[in-house]
Order: C-alpha cells, then sequence, then structure tokens
C-alpha cells in the first residue's frame, strides 16, 4: 500500500481492466428518468468509457446499473448521441429496468416485456 496524493492508502500496484470485459457495472449519477438516461457529473467519463457499447458491431455489454436515490428522478433527460443508456436503476425504492436483460438478470424475468 502506499498513501495517495490524499494521504489515503491504496494499492502499490494499479491493475486496469477494459469496460467492455465486465459483465455488469453500477453507476453513480446525479438524477436519472423513467427510460434509463442519466445526468452525470459533467466529465463525460461514464460516456467516453462506455462509447463501445453504442456500436452496432458490440455483441457483449455489461450490464449497466445507476444507483440513486429516489428523489432524484427527473421527469425527463434530452439525450445526446453520445449518450450511453442505463440497463436499470437502484434506489431506496427499489429496482426499476429499462431493458430486457435487466429484467432476467436482476429480477429473474424471462420474457421480452418491459
Amino acid at each position: 500500500m502506499e498513501n495517495n496524493r490524499f494521504n489515503i492508502p491504496e494499492p502499490a500496484k494499479q491493475l486496469y481492466l477494459p469496460a467492455k470485459l465486465l459483465t455488469s457495472i453500477l453507476i453513480p449519477l446525479v438524477g436519472f428518468d423513467q427510460l434509463g438516461h442519466r445526468i452525470g457529473m459533467g466529465g463525460g467519463y461514464y460516456d467516453r468509457t462506455l462509447n463501445f457499447m453504442l456500436s452496432p458491431a458490440c455483441k457483449k455489454k455489461p450490464l449497466l446499473v445507476g444507483i440513486a436515490y429516489s428523489l432524484q428522478m427527473v421527469d425527463t433527460i434530452k439525450p445526446e448521441a453520445w449518450d450511453v443508456p442505463l440497463d436499470a436503476i437502484v434506489t431506496e425504492l427499489g429496482v426499476v429496468c429499462f431493458s430486457a436483460k435487466a429484467k432476467q438478470r436482476l429480477l429473474g424475468d424471462s420474457s421480452d416485456a418491459l
């Protein structure tokens, strides 16, 4: 362990795994809507890291699960072309799924209906 710039111990070696090799990713956010669009902190890290998922050629995509409080839900978010939507959101009130993949993995539902 080595102290970082905030004097917090962290592993001395940092090994990174590309996002496309993960099966699930928990995503913090500032706001979300009922269609799975999100508002982040404005740095674009989420969308740049996950832009590979927007390609039609990408067949294996991680499950993207937003973590938020229900009060962070807004009526609507106008997505940009580069925005990567969430598969599901988890709040203190429960789980809301936006994709069939999320319904299957998180709720055990094998139907295609959302």
